[in-house]
C-alpha cells in the first residue's frame, strides 16, 4: 500500500483506489465526479478490465462480537481495506486507508471534524485466484487380499480295528 495525496478537495475515493492498488492518481478516473450515483458500478468495471480484481462492502457491523465493543480494539477484515464514513452534513461520505479495522491514512486528514461514523469497509480482491492442488490421500492403501483356492485333503480312511471277543 502506498500513500497518495492529490492537491485536490474531494479526492478521497480515487486516492484511496490509488493507494490500495499502488498505482499513481492520475491512472485511477475520478468516479464520484464523473459518474455521480453510478461511481461504484463504475469502479467495480473498471477495478474487473483493468486489474482483475472485484470490490465488495462489508457493512461496519458485520465485525461487532460483542456488547462490550468500546473496549475493544478496532473491528473490521484483516488487512488492508477501504473505510467508508459519514460525515456530519448526513448527505457526503469519506473514504479512508484502513489496515485491520483501524484507520491507517486519511488523505483528509485536515477535515477530521466534519467526519462521523465509520460505517463499512470495502475490500478489493482478486477475481480469479490460482487454483489450489488437491491434497495427496492419507488413507491407507488396502492390500489386495490373494483368495486361494482351498485344498481338499483327503484323509485315508480309517480301518476298524478288530475287536477281541
Amino acid at each position: 500500500m502506498k500513500r497518495y495525496r492529490t492537491d485536490t478537495k474531494d479526492t478521497c475515493w480515487k486516492d484511496s483506489l490509488a493507494c490500495m492498488l499502488e498505482v499513481k492518481p492520475s491512472k485511477v478516473p475520478d468516479f464520484v465526479k464523473l459518474y455521480k450515483n453510478q461511481y461504484m458500478d463504475r469502479t467495480r468495471q473498471w477495478l474487473k478490465d483493468n486489474f482483475n480484481k472485484g470490490l465488495a462492502y462489508i457493512p461496519a457491523n458485520q465485525f461487532m462480537e460483542t456488547c462490550d465493543l468500546r473496549f475493544n480494539p478496532p473491528i473490521g477484515p484483516s488487512g488492508y481495506s477501504i473505510g467508508y464514513m459519514s460525515m456530519l452534513s448526513g448527505k457526503d461520505h469519506h473514504a479512508l486507508i484502513c489496515f485491520n479495522g483501524g484507520v491507517l491514512w486519511d488523505n483528509g486528514d485536515e477535515r477530521h471534524d466534519e467526519y462521523e461514523v465509520l460505517k463499512g469497509y470495502f475490500v478489493i480482491y482478486d477475481l480469479e485466484s490460482p487454483k489450489a492442488k488437491p491434497l495427496p490421500s492419507f488413507r491407507k492403501k488396502r492390500k489386495k487380499k490373494s483368495y486361494k483356492k482351498a485344498v481338499v485333503v483327503k484323509q485315508p480312511a480309517k480301518k476298524d480295528s478288530p475287536t477281541k471277543a
